[in-house]
């Protein structure tokens, strides 16, 4: 590169880019060397840049240094901000409309009530920030970072959001009816009162997600990991918990009408008085489960894995325990009348109280 004796002012970088888009575009066409002439050192002299208000819609801005720069209520809509470093930049009520923001830094940038409709931000940085309410629908989200960010009530209707991370991020109440949720990372989230329904979540990573009274009425849930998560009173009908890791997790209060949880790992869980009359649960593991009270009235529990899980007062009235195993289980007032007992390991099982197949009750 030549040797540039020239170098810009502050209030000569403010004058360029207040003229607007049209001009910032011409000057910027003009001088590309000079822009990749200035050092990262250099352009920190342009931190104190206020941009409020100013009109660059459709702008050239690939790779600028906003960083920490006010552009609140600024015009950005179709600008092309990718690979900008915008992190702490204040865009409260800035329009960024169908902008480019793909590949952008934007953590901790203040967003109230800015415009993102249409706006691309795959593989954009916005980890820890603030977009409580945000309307992302239909937007391009892809391989998003969004690591404890705030999205609570955010609305991801139909938005791609293919490989984001949410790891950590507040989604209370957020809507994600017909996003595409591949490999998408929702491990530690909160989302409490989410709508998850109908979505394709197989194989997912969701361990300790709070989902506390969220929508899965059915979702696809196959083979997904939800190790330690939050269930209680969440809308569950008809989800396939298909292979699913259900390991310590607490549920309470959920509706399991026409959920599929064949083969799930419930190891170490709490789903206490649940009703699994008439389920197919075949091969399903509640191995040191806790299941007082629950209902398995003609369930088929096939080659199900009872071992030490707690199964005091529990109704298996003509339920289907073929090969079941029962091994140190406590079965203390449980009802087994009526029930297919063959080949089930009952060894050290705390029988107490328990009504046997032929009605008769163990001593």
């Amino acid at each position: 590169m030549s040797d540039i004796s020239y170098s810009l002012t502050q209030t000569e970088m403010l004058s360029l880019i207040q003229k607007g888009a049209g001009f910032w575009n011409e000057w910027r066409a003009k001088n590309l060397e000079l822009l990749e002439y200035i050092s990262e050192a250099e352009f920190s002299e342009y931190l104190v840049l206020n941009l409020s208000e100013v009109n660059l819609s459709g702008a050239n801005l690939k790779k600028f240094n906003f960083r920490q720069v006010d552009l609140s209520w600024a015009d950005l809509s179709g600008a092309d901000l990718s690979g900008a470093k915008l992190y702490k930049a204040n865009l409260s009520g800035a329009n960024l409309s169908n902008a480019n923001l793909s590949n952008a830094n934007l953590n901790g940038a203040n967003l109230t009530a800015a415009i993102l409709q249409g706006a691309n931000l795959s593989g954009a940085n916005l980890s820890r920030t603030d977009l409580s309410e945000f309307d992302f629908s239909q937007a391009t989200l892809n391989k998003v970072n969004f690591f404890r960010a705030n999205l609570s009530q955010a609305n991801f209707r139909k938005a791609n959001l293919s490989k984001c991370k949410f790891t950590g991020a507040n989604l209370e109440a957020a809507d994600f009816r017909e996003a595409d949720m591949t490999g998408v990372k929702l491990g530690g989230a909160k989302l409490v009162k989410a709508d998850l329904s109908e979505l394709n979540l197989a194989g997912l990573n969701l361990i300790r997600a709070d989902l506390k009274a969220a929508n899965l009425s059915k979702t696809n849930l196959t083979a997904a990991n939800l190790s330690g998560a939050n269930l209680h009173e969440a809308k569950i009908s008809g989800a396939k918990f298909h292979k699913a890791n259900l390991c310590n997790i607490i549920v309470q209060a959920v509706d399991l009408n026409e959920a599929d949880l064949s083969g799930a790992n419930w190891k170490n869980s709490h789903i206490w008085g649940f009703n699994f009359s008439g389920f197919n649960l075949s091969g399903i593991n509640f191995s040191g489960t806790n299941l007082r009270q629950a209902n398995f009235h003609k369930t088929n529990l096939i080659g199900a894995d009872f071992s030490n899980a707690s199964l005091q007062s529990a109704n298996f009235q003509e339920a289907n325990l073929l090969g079941v195993d029962f091994s140190q289980a406590y079965l203390y007032g449980a009802d087994l009348s009526g029930a297919n007992i063959l080949g089930a390991d009952l060894s050290s099982a705390k029988l107490s109280g328990a009504i046997m197949p032929n009605g008769t009750k163990y001593k």
